[in-house]
């Protein structure tokens, strides 16, 4: 077996790749690993081991499993069906490729991908939120790993997407990170797959989630995240969008907060001291305020064939503000609810 090979990928770049871990045993299979390298992108999986086992087989053909480390998709919307491993197309592609030069007419040959360290790894990943159960996914489009995290990122947040709605939701909740999908979770009893992670991409997600089709979208988190929407920022990564507590202090005074309480709590350095002084007041109520005033902007972002609602949580997950949308669909939700 050779020290390395050099593999052509789709991106039409040559890949020469040292050869560890070789194996074989004449007349029964090879085997062999590759170390990933992600370059300068900050994926998981750099560094580690990704093995191929190729053994003969009496059907024609080449045919593809996942071995130790690989997951197996559990649910329908991903480019694999339910029950194969999660071994997306162009890799698939890539190794029928790779092997049929080898191959005779008349044999066939099994090809097991499996990464030894795969079932730890996943668990830093969203593939348990896909679907994807008991180790990682072999993706990519091109065969190269490039630094582009941000759109990974969103890749996996689409996905998350195209689960829900092959699974049939009409309605999709998207949240800004784990407070306001467990906080969403603990209030409403809706399966896990339809409430979505978006991260910093609001506006992003907003328009995914019109282009997939669904015909509500509720928005579910910490206002100091989604407060940041009414003043326009379809981005709430710190970076690009400022703290919301002149937005959330703005829109209480309109609807009529007293000036001595606005003064009180002015001086906040978040938005959740702004809740707990209202809290102390039992003006909480008044965050409904808020939720309504981000619905109204959800309106004007999706257009009129998206209904939309917005549940606001305080950092101890508790419901702190239902707009009228989200009222709207509580009371369907507890109407068909057994």
């Amino acid at each position: 077996m050779p020290d390395s090979v050099t593999v052509p990928t789709p991106s039409g770049i040559t890949a020469t790749l040292d050869i560890l871990e070789k194996e074989v045993k004449a007349g029964l299979f090879a085997q062999c690993a590759v170390r990933k390298d992600a370059g300068d992108d900050p994926d998981v999986t750099h560094g580690c081991l990704i093995f191929a086992r190729v053994e003969t087989c009496p059907e024609t053909g080449v045919f593809i499993y996942g071995g130790e480390g690989v997951g197996r998709v559990t649910k329908p919307g991903l480019r694999i069906p339910p029950g194969e491993a999660a071994i997306n197309p162009v890799p698939r592609k890539m190794i029928r490729d790779s092997v049929s030069d080898f191959m005779g007419r008349d044999t066939g040959l099994k090809v097991t991908i499996s990464v030894p360290e795969g079932t730890q790894i996943a668990e830093k990943t969203f593939n348990p939120r896909l679907g994807i159960l008991g180790g990682i996914s072999i993706i990519g489009t091109s065969g190269i790993v490039r630094p582009m995290s941000l759109e990974s990122h969103k890749t996996s947040l689409v996905c998350a997407l195209d689960v829900a709605r092959a699974m049939g939701h009409k309605t999709i909740v998207l949240v800004p990170g784990n407070l306001g999908e467990n906080a969403f979770m603990q209030a409403f009893k809706v399966p896990a797959e339809q409430v979505v992670q978006i991260s910093n991409y609001l506006g992003f997600m907003l328009t995914e989630a019109r282009k997939g089709g669904f015909s509500r979208i509720l928005l579910a988190g910490h206002p100091g995240k989604l407060a940041k929407f009414i003043r326009g920022d379809l981005d709430t990564h710190s970076m690009k969008s400022p703290p919301a507590m002149d937005v959330v202090l703005s829109v209480l005074e309109e609807n009529g907060l007293e000036q001595d309480v606005i003064e009180s709590v002015k001086d906040s350095t978040t938005v959740e001291g702004i809740i707990r002084g209202l809290r102390r007041r039992n003006l909480l109520s008044m965050m409904g305020d808020i939720a309504d005033r981000i619905e109204d902007k959800a309106k004007d972002f999706l257009g009129p064939s998206v209904d939309t609602g917005v549940v606001l949580f305080d950092m101890e997950k508790d419901v702190i503000g239902i707009s009228r949308g989200a009222t709207d669909w509580q009371k369907g939700l507890r109407t068909t609810s057994p």
